[in-house]
């Protein structure tokens, strides 16, 4: 990608090194944080971290004023490395829970080993929930940092030009939940098939999105889409409508950061039924605790599911709106420019 910076020094230089672009929560909130630092004045160079391109983020690495690893693996190492060849300071944004993903990945005692070593020299870290900064914390085991900072900053979104209005109850009686997310180990969405079995046949699922489960969970739901109860439709790049034509949401993951999912659901005035983890928790259980499955199980789910369907529509409404004050685009944006501009007047 090319660099963004001009010659003009007045303003903060960000160089934002990123992985292979793609979809998901991870690209959605990298682009909202670069968009809104260049709306704010900032001068923004986005790299990727691939050898190939090894050349042009060094020449935007030399402009900037702080680099920012846009994920605490890869790109951590190469921003960590390039920073203290140009004596920069470095800034790694976290956006999950460490612990967690490496248990899920099963990483091995020379990966953790050396992730150990490596944090330990690392300057700021960025994690976008509590929950995560308490599993990195777990992971590095009380372990002594140089850290000048752990900061918690969680996700946003640009609000939207438009916002609808949830739809009306259907005529037809017919409930549509829908999914939006990689269908990947991490995310259970095997947890979804079960969870349309245990809920009656009025009730529809769409799942959005692919990964290498998708055949298997063709395979398992086959009568389920014979019966026209369930349809993939893959990867879809207009998700904000997409959201609109949903009575609720769900989200079944092992684990998560600050998911994006949820927020764009709530933002388009569509609640999301999600399983239990710390990260949903801490999103949904001061102001929609009924959102929220008492375990994470299929049975548990789909009478949250249920169960929210039947809760007052005004008081549904008002619930949404105090989550997603906590998540307000403007205060990201303030944080994280007070954040990096923090740490080059330290160095």
């Amino acid at each position: 990608m090319a660099a963004l910076s001009p010659p003009d020094r007045s303003e903060l230089q960000v160089c934002m090194i990123q992985g292979a672009t793609g979809a998901g929560g991870v690209a959605t909130v990298v682009k909202s944080l670069a968009n809104g630092l260049m709306q704010q004045g900032c001068h923004v160079g986005q790299c990727a971290s691939s050898p190939s391109e090894w050349r042009l983020l060094l020449s935007v690495a030399r402009r900037s004023d702080v680099l920012l690893a846009t994920h605490n693996f890869r790109e951590a190492y190469v921003a960590w490395a390039i920073g203290a060849l140009l004596r920069k300071p470095v800034v790694v944004w976290f956006h999950g829970p460490l612990s967690e993903v490496l248990a899920q990945a099963r990483a091995g005692f020379a990966k953790r080993l050396w992730l150990r070593w490596f944090y330990r020299r690392a300057a700021y870290f960025v994690f976008v929930s509590a929950s995560s900064s308490q599993s990195f914390a777990q992971f590095m085991q009380g372990t002594a940092l140089r850290s000048k900072g752990l900061t918690v900053i969680p996700n946003a979104l640009p609000p939207m030009p438009h916002p609808k209005a949830p739809l009306p109850p259907k005529p037809d009686g017919i409930v549509r939940i829908g999914y939006v997310g990689r269908l990947s180990p991490e995310k259970n969405p095997h947890l979804l098939i079960g969870m349309l079995r245990a809920l009656p046949s009025r009730f529809q699922l769409t799942v959005v999105g692919d990964g290498p489960l998708r055949s298997d969970l063709e395979a398992a739901s086959a009568d389920l889409a014979q019966a026209n109860r369930i349809r993939f439709l893959g990867h879809r790049s207009d998700i904000a409508a997409f959201y609109g034509t949903q009575d609720l949401t769900v989200l079944t993951s092992l684990y998560e950061g600050c998911a994006m999912a949820v927020l764009e659901s709530l933002q388009a005035g569509v609640p999301c039924v999600a399983v239990p983890i710390p990260s949903l928790q801490e999103m949904l259980q001061e102001h929609a605790p009924y959102l929220l499955a008492e375990t994470s199980t299929a049975a548990a789910l789909a009478d949250a599911v249920e169960a929210t369907l039947q809760h007052p529509a005004a008081e549904l409404v008002q619930d949404l709106q105090k989550v997603m004050c906590h998540y307000q685009y403007s205060h990201f944006l303030q944080r994280w420019h007070t954040l990096l501009k923090s740490t080059v007047a330290a160095c």
